[in-house]
């Protein structure tokens, strides 16, 4: 008789054991795929930085050669869009990704030689996030130059 429950109690923790195995092997799934979601996530954003980065970076080389190359800068405090003509220049963007960009003039704080080019990249694929919320993703990047005689000169990212 005790070889009867024995044998059910070595069959009752194979079975634990292996339903132990079975949920490990869920679980390393489950991560092994939020990693692949994190990686495709991470290249979107570092995708649409360097959109808004290279848009900026074309306005910053033209207006070094050329202060006048967007028409006036705008007065303190004014802010000028430049999209229209920052699209004739081939800045390098992927198809789903929408470029605005910006030339905005010293705030009260700053002196009045100071530029400032922004440029939005908005992603324009509407996927919905796991929150279930429809985001909208966008990287915005900052740079500042400043006019040093006739010609404005790169100072820095912000």
């Amino acid at each position: 008789m005790a070889n009867r429950d024995e044998r059910g109690t070595i069959s009752a923790v194979g079975l634990a054991v292996l339903t132990v195995i079975l949920l490990l092997g869920l679980a390393a799934a489950a991560f092994m795929r939020g990693g692949a979601n994190v990686a495709v996530e991470y290249e979107r954003e570092m995708q649409l930085r360097l959109a808004a980065e290279s848009a900026v970076e074309t306005a910053a080389a033209k207006l070094e050669q050329n202060p006048k190359a967007y028409g006036d800068p705008p007065a303190r405090n004014q802010r000028k869009k430049i999209t229209e003509e920052i699209a004739k220049e081939n800045v390098p963007v992927g198809a789903d990704i929408e470029l605005h960009i910006f030339l905005e003039g010293p705030d009260a704080r700053e002196p009045k030689d100071v530029l400032k080019v922004t440029a939005a990249a908005i992603d324009q694929r509407k996927e919905n996030l796991p929150d279930g919320e429809k985001w909208e993703r966008a990287k915005i990047v900052r740079a500042q130059m400043e006019k040093k005689g006739e010609h404005y000169v790169w100072r820095r990212w912000f």
